[in-house]
């Protein structure tokens, strides 16, 4: 039924039985290689706008623009996320993130209230502190060649704890964080399912050694949340907390009473949050740094912006909304590095996208990577041009040509605080630091890993210079 159905969509069946799987079984670097390239193959052939792809039994969909795309990214009805993320159910449960349903309604409504402008705005004054942490711990690396991911995954992890969760975390001084090094295994683990067929039985899970070093790994994980909620409920029942500033956790406990909320509840939702606000923000903030590192001209362009709006101020509301150039460079950086290049829907019934029927029971990838390197969209889509992103050429595109926060009913509900995040930093970062580019490696000349987050095999190599 799925290939009648799917005849008419240009592109190769792949091999009998195995279809596409052996192109893309490696599947930490075949998601930002051999995808794209087929993508680009289609393009050049048919003009077509869906890749499709057969792994064994599993029919799988990539629109290549926004225009087709948002036949998915806004449907009402096309919420299910893929069966593929069944792998982090026991670390990360059923939280906003993979919910579905009414589970996904019901917790969308509760927390919207906990991103508000004004709780937003409320924020500023933590960021800005633990961003000046960072500026301080990266004096004893200057001169010197560096990762700079480690760096901004324990400023966003201590931002995302102090803020959202109200626990101050100090991870910015401690080098080894178990807690980092966990989910990073964690997170590789589960992108392996899909493309690994013996890992989609129990038995193959457990004869390869994958759920032993899983389960290590989930026990670090969890701890750190469970002392997280542990302390706030202790502070929150002391009455200490009463006057103070709503946040995302305080608004999870107080859900117990009103919406039914169990700790377990409450902790699928600050693990899904501990990894989405800190992670996916602590990869844009590298790729940034790595593209910023790469283009002096953009660089000095953003530092003397930097300089002119907010002089020796902190960053606020109002003269961060003046950063228009390095917002610029910033969106143009997630264009090229979307933080999650994937993300998966199984279609529970048919959907009409363009003139074709995907079927029932088939996986839509919605694929921001893809999306935004389509060379029909983005002229010379591998260079880095801010200037994509002045307002006369963003009208000459589709509104879902560019989704690095996705789009429709399940867009990112902490958009706006990554944004603030990743503008104060950088800003922070680029007043006193200078990046460069030491090494051998060109922009492009990095091996991109697809585990959930996009990441660079090599790390982001980079070196800083007092202005």
């Amino acid at each position: 039924h799925m290939k009648a159905l799917t005849k008419a969509i240009p592109g190769d069946e792949g091999l009998p039985i195995l279809g596409h799987l052996l192109e893309y079984r490696n599947a930490d670097i075949a998601l930002s290689t051999t995808v794209p390239a087929s993508a680009r193959r289609l393009r050049q052939l048919y003009d077509g706008r869906i890749l499709k792809l057969w792994l064994l039994n599993v029919l799988a969909f990539f629109p290549l623009d926004g225009k087709t795309a948002q036949h998915i990214l806004h449907s009402s009805k096309e919420i299910t996320k893929g069966d593929e993320y069944d792998a982090f159910e026991p670390w990360l449960g059923r939280g906003l993130i993979f919910s579905s349903g009414k589970k996904w309604h019901r917790r969308r409504k509760m927390l919207v209230p906990a991103f508000t402008p004004s709780l937003m705005e409320s924020y500023i004054e933590t960021m800005n502190k633990h961003a000046k942490v960072l500026v301080e711990v990266l004096a004893e690396k200057v001169g010197v060649e560096f990762d700079f991911f480690p760096y901004s995954k324990r400023c966003a992890l201590d931002i995302i704890c102090d803020t959202a969760m109200g626990k101050s975390l100090g991870a910015q001084y401690t080098s080894d964080q178990p807690y980092v090094r966990s989910i990073g295994v964690l997170m590789k683990l589960g992108m392996e399912v899909p493309f690994k067929p013996h890992l989609w039985f129990r038995i193959g899970r457990w004869l390869s050694g994958w759920q032993s070093e899983y389960d290590e790994n989930v026990a670090p994980a969890h701890s750190l949340t469970n002392q997280v909620i542990a302390d706030r409920i202790d502070f929150l029942s002391s009455g200490d907390g009463s006057d103070e500033q709503r946040n995302f956790l305080n608004m999870l406990i107080a859900a117990q009473e009103t919406n039914g909320l169990t700790i377990d509840d409450i902790r699928e939702e600050v693990d899904t949050f501990m990894i989405a606000g800190h992670d996916t923000t602590a990869t844009a903030l590298g790729w940034i740094v790595w593209c910023l590192a790469n283009h002096a001209e953009h660089q000095e362009r953003c530092f003397e912006e930097i300089t002119e709006v907010s002089s020796a101020s902190d960053p606020t509301r109002s003269n961060m909304s003046e950063l228009r150039y390095l917002e610029r460079c910033i969106k143009e950086s997630l264009r090229l590095f979307p933080s999650v290049p994937y993300t998966i829907r199984a279609l529970q019934n048919d959907l009409v996208m363009d003139e074709y029927t995907l079927p029932a029971g088939s996986s839509l990838v919605i694929s921001p990577f893809l999306i935004h390197r389509n060379e029909k969209i983005y002229p010379n889509p591998e260079a880095f041009d801010p200037d994509r992103f002045l307002p006369e050429n963003i009208k000459q595109r589709h509104v879902d040509d560019y989704v690095p926060f996705a789009a429709g009913p399940r867009n990112c509900i902490g958009q706006k605080f990554a944004m603030y995040e990743m503008k104060i930093i950088t800003s922070t970062v680029l007043r006193k630091y200078k990046l460069e580019r030491r090494n051998f490696r060109n922009f492009h000349d990095v091996t991109l890993l697809t585990e959930v987050i996009l990441r660079s095999e090599e790390g982001i190599n980079v070196t800083f210079e007092r202005r």
